[in-house]
């Protein structure tokens, strides 16, 4: 028992010799690294500008770790009463609070770094992270190099990855690896070291997403009793201790987190996700055929590819590792790849489950399922688990053609296939400026609560990101912003200031504690008309603080 998870490390020596790449954890690392590079070029030739600006959940995005990377080592207490939809508290939780993300921009944003050049590291660094583990976990597991880098190519940069780039959270699976690794030394070794490295990395990986505490905790649920007879049949009760502890641990960080979205669930309607939601975010089988990679989205995959479904296609060369691995006996026995695969079939059945006319009467019993919008989004962990399977694919392929001339050509064409079909570069940024200087006047001004003017419509409000990208040189609280939620006192505020900057419109403001508004001459003009606009001058209710061309600053007598 305790000898089985490693001893696919035997495929080492049936290894070719140049494909079995005698280089530090640190050259694998490097390797990624520079894949990342390559396959989101050309983000590394200008990673200060370059960005998707243009999305709003980028932006979203650029400000949340900028916001935890100011506010965790300050205020930890109050981390999650960030400075959007003031007067609202507890609205970080009104979407996904990326602490991971955010811990690791503190370096970059404390070197005078912009949040954009901040989101563009941290992406680098998911991909770099995400491919570096699975190598680790493959060569760890099987022994071999070419299984490494097959896996981690896969993990980082698969079909999935691409159409969210927007979404940082997604390219920080690196835990996964950490998670799967754990799992299988608690399940044969039932060691309390085990069980807390278990504990910690799941809790990791919980913190980096909501979406991916929930598919994580389906993984390692369906991973372990696909493993039930293995535990259970030795050691039992040490086995449920360990896990017992591992949970433990893992509550320890997650408590505190998960308590700001559990006290929102409890106060705000409408804050979960409904039923109606899970249906319309399942899978179909065109998800399993839809990818962005060049290669196959020119050929064929175009036909598949929506922008309302997540692509989820492996590759046909992960495709045909896997089948391999599950052909082949010695492979198809190990029993890491035998809960890889039980893991993965799960997830993608619940992925695809909404269709079901069944699924009302399942949907309260599945946990976690009513923090998830997007059910279909679970074929990333799928595409993780086929990544798994592949790469012991790659170390069965070169244990049997060791003695072949050619096998170090074989080994590094396996490598060179999954990264030609990963192939979206180069990919489409857009150049963003600098936030103006004039925003650090409201840094100076102890006290300033701020509303951006015009304030979009709520239907729209998706178009406040500009503004919360601006906040970033103050983090004074302010009434606009954007989130997963929207909360009530948004389109109160909305319809309040109709008439600004009548008395009424201002009153409501000063009323709701506004002290401060900042107008964008242009877009002020378009929502409020020039008659409006150049009362501003003459409001004896309005007193300006500072101007730089488009953008006026007032303070509310």
């Amino acid at each position: 028992m305790r000898g089985t998870a490693d001893a696919p490390a035997s495929a080492a020596r049936h290894e070719p010799a140049a494909a079995r790449i005698r280089a530090p954890r640190t050259v694998a690392l490097g390797v990624f690294v520079l894949l990342a590079c390559l396959h989101t070029w050309p983000l590394i030739t200008n990673p200060t500008h370059l960005s998707r600006i243009d999305n709003g959940d980028a932006v979203l995005n650029m400000w949340t770790i900028a916001w935890v990377a100011h506010q965790l080592p300050r205020d930890i207490l109050h981390l999650f009463d960030a400075n959007i939809f003031y007067p609202e508290r507890l609205t970080l939780a009104y979407s996904e609070a990326m602490i991971v993300q955010g811990t690791m921009a503190i370096p970059v944003l404390a070197a005078g770094a912009s949040p954009v050049t901040a989101f563009n590291v941290v992406l680098l660094a998911g991909f770099a992270l995400t491919g570096w583990s699975f190598c680790l976990l493959l060569h760890r597991w099987t022994g071999s190099w070419t299984a490494g880098y097959v896996a981690g190519t896969l993990a980082a940069f698969n079909s999935y990855i691409f159409l969210r780039l927007p979404h940082l959270q997604t390219q920080h699976v690196e835990f996964v690896a950490l998670v799967l690794f754990a799992l299988d030394r608690v399940i044969v070794d039932r060691r309390a070291r085990d069980a807390v490295l278990l504990g910690l990395a799941f809790a990791l990986q919980g913190l980096t997403s909501i979406y991916l505490l929930v598919f994580t905790t389906w993984m390692v649920v369906c991973a372990a009793l696909a493993r039930a007879k293995e535990w259970l049949g030795w050691k039992p009760r040490t086995a449920i201790l360990a896990f017992l502890l591992a949970a433990g641990v893992a509550a320890i960080p997650l408590g505190p987190y998960l308590l700001p979205y559990y006290l929102l669930h409890q106060r705000l309607p409408g804050f979960e996700r409904s039923l109606s939601d899970a249906q319309n975010g399942a899978a179909t089988w065109q998800n399993y055929l839809s990818t962005v990679a060049r290669l196959h989205y020119s050929l064929w995959s175009h036909r598949f590819v929506s922008s309302r479904i997540p692509p989820g296609f492996p590759g046909m060369t992960a495709i045909v590792l896997a089948v391999l691995a599950l052909s082949w006996r010695e492979t198809r026995r190990d029993r890491r790849v035998q809960m890889c695969a039980a893991a993965a079939i799960v997830c993608l059945i619940l992925s695809v489950l909404p269709n079901a006319s069944f699924f009302p009467r399942l949907y309260p019993l599945i946990p976690g399922i009513m923090a998830v919008r997007v059910v279909a989004d679970v074929e990333q962990i799928v595409l993780l688990l086929i990544a798994v399977i592949a790469g012991f694919g790659a170390a069965a392929v070169c244990q049997r053609i060791a003695a072949w001339r050619f096998a170090p050509a074989v080994a590094l064409a396996l490598v060179g296939l999954v990264n030609l079909e990963a192939r979206h570069a180069p990919l489409r940024f857009r150049e963003s400026g600098e936030i103006p200087r004039i925003y650090d006047t409201l840094a100076d001004i102890r006290g300033a609560v701020i509303a951006e003017l015009p304030l979009h419509p709520p239907d729209v409000f998706f178009a406040n990101t500009g503004y919360m990208l601006n906040s970033t040189r103050h983090w004074r609280p302010m009434a606009n912003g954007y989130s997963g939620y929207r909360p009530q006192s948004y389109i109160e505020i909305f319809k309040a200031i109709q008439t600004f900057p009548a008395a009424d419109a201002v009153m409501a403001l000063h009323d709701r504690g506004i002290t401060h508004v900042v107008v964008h001459s242009e877009t002020f003009r378009g929502a409020f008309g020039a008659e409006r606009y150049d009362q501003l001058a003459q409001s004896p209710l309005l007193h300006h603080v500072a101007g730089d061309g488009d953008i006026l600053i007032y303070k509310l007598r």
